[in-house]
């Protein structure tokens, strides 16, 4: 089985990949861009926006240029990739890494809407997000669980119960079910085996709903009822494939929980708009962003730092090391300077290929496999010729 921790690394990897894309697409969308311009992050998913408490834009994030953006990204990424369960050092970091999963919602309701980021790729957005919940998350999660909206007959419906108290339960739900039918009826309770599951489907959501032991039911039991009923049954996204903002919006409310995203960034304001002095000398650390703001000033620089490492980690996984980063940097590659996502993305892959094979630096399959077969295959001729480079 692959390491979890290296999956949850990859899955950090495509998120900002992904949030770099947008960037690129809606910096290209706009006739004029200024050193400051800013692309508009806004959710509009309600069901997102309903269990999430951040708002339809996220606070903090929203208040830099998208230079400012990629640079803290890439501060937040070396970080994960030593250590993933690392606080962040300031409100900034902590929004700009749940911006990530808000910018995954809003480029998944553009799917559906028909506005694509990847030009080759109409499910790109909705395949990662799947694909890191299926890597990082039970499989019954991965297909949604709403078990009691299955047509359950009572053996369905005892197969849920908790495994640890299964015997005694059945009994308490067959006497449930019978009291339940002599307040309805008059007449006397026939084999309660014989309840149709319309009749019986309401009765199991108040005895299901009234319990201490809910959140116990048998996870094996509602795979195998998911894959009985359907997927017509899932309340989330069960295939890239699958229509409806309310499944999608409860499948990236599922991710939240993997990836590990945190919202209390949003419990004061940062001193980027506070004028008084005074107020600003009481603010904690955490809240105090602006001096941070004046290391991430250069585009060029701060998208390839950032591109580079993504690049590089996808390549190695578990061989990374943050002290290989400068020297893969150095080699050369491009006498240009380099902003562009997609040029970015070509010379990351080649130095890569070179230091790789110069330093007999193993790959790391699952990562190379999505960067280059799945999601940029133009990369690989850019890879090789690197590869072939280094061993020279």
């Amino acid at each position: 089985m692959l390491d979890y921790l290296l999956l949850k690394r990859v899955s950090i990897c495509k998120l900002m990949l992904l949030a770099l894309m947008w960037i690129q697409f809606d910096e290209n969308s706009q006739n004029q861009l200024t050193p400051d311009y800013s692309s508009s992050l806004q959710v509009e998913n309600l069901t997102w926006l309903g269990k999430t408490s951040v708002g339809e834009d996220v606070e903090h994030f929203c208040d830099i240029s998208n230079t400012n953006r990629i640079g803290v990204w890439g501060e937040i990424l070396e970080l994960k990739l030593v250590d993933l369960i690392t606080d962040l050092p300031t409100c900034l970091h902590d929004a700009s890494w749940f911006a990530l999963l808000a910018i995954t919602m809003m480029l998944v309701d553009k799917e559906l809407d028909q506005v694509y980021v990847h030009p080759q790729d109409e499910y790109f957005s909705r395949t990662i997000a799947l694909e890191i919940l299926a890597d990082l998350g039970d499989y019954y999660l991965a297909k949604g669980h709403p078990y009691l909206d299955f047509p359950l007959t009572l053996e369905d419906a005892k197969s849920l119960l908790p495994v640890n108290r299964k015997q005694e339960l059945e009994i308490e739900l067959e006497k449930f079910i019978i009291d339940t039918y002599e307040d309805d009826f008059d007449d006397e309770a026939p084999d309660v085996r014989q309840f149709s599951s319309i009749y019986l489907q309401e009765i199991l959501k108040e005895f299901f709903a009234e319990s201490d032991w809910h959140d116990d039911i048998n996870q094996e039991a509602v795979v195998q009822l998911q894959d009985k009923y359907g997927s017509q049954y899932s309340e989330g996204a069960f295939s890239a494939e699958t229509e409806g903002y309310e499944r999608w919006g409860k499948t990236l409310v599922f991710l939240k929980q993997f990836i590990g995203l945190d919202s209390s960034f949003i419990e004061s304001q940062s001193d980027l708009f506070l004028d008084d002095e005074s107020q600003v000398a009481d603010l904690p650390d955490y809240f105090c962003i602006e001096s941070h703001l004046e290391r991430w000033q250069d585009r060029t620089v701060v998208v390839s730092r950032l591109v580079h490492t993504l690049v590089y980690f996808l390549l190695v996984g578990q061989n990374y090391h943050p002290s290989h980063l400068q020297d893969l940097m150095a080699i050369p590659a491009s006498s240009r300077a380099i902003s562009s996502l997609q040029a970015c993305l070509g010379v990351a892959a080649y130095r890569s290929g070179y230091y790789m094979a110069a330093y007999n630096i193993p790959e790391s399959e699952v990562g190379r496999n999505w960067l280059l077969e799945k999601a940029f295959p133009s990369l690989r001729e850019f890879y090789q010729t690197g590869r072939l480079s280094g061993k020279q």
